[in-house]
């Protein structure tokens, strides 16, 4: 079983290797995120996604999202609530 936190270290790990790497190829960080053309685009690809989460995407979502609370989520808490009280869910009566 993984540890919860071997992930994040293993995140730490890949960006650390991403900057070596950009290093290594002469890219500058700092002249990557001052470059008013990327920040354009990458405001631009921002503002796209945003639209299309938002007429889009987010509808879809939250129906199914709707119903993965009302078919799972809930009657999961319910059943944990009642072993919580002692109650058996399986108990017919």
């Amino acid at each position: 079983m993984r540890k919860p936190k071997q992930g994040f270290i293993q995140i730490i790990i890949i960006a650390v290797l991403l900057v070596i790497i950009l290093s290594l190829l002469g890219v500058s960080l700092n002249s990557l995120f001052s470059n008013s053309v990327l920040r354009d685009n990458f405001g631009f690809l921002g503002r796209w996604l945003g639209q299309l989460w938002d007429n889009y995407f987010s509808a879809i979502f939250n129906y199914f999202w709707n119903i993965w609370i009302n078919l799972f989520w809930q009657p999961f808490l319910d059943t944990m609530k009642g072993l919580q009280n002692s109650i058996n869910p399986f108990n017919s009566k």
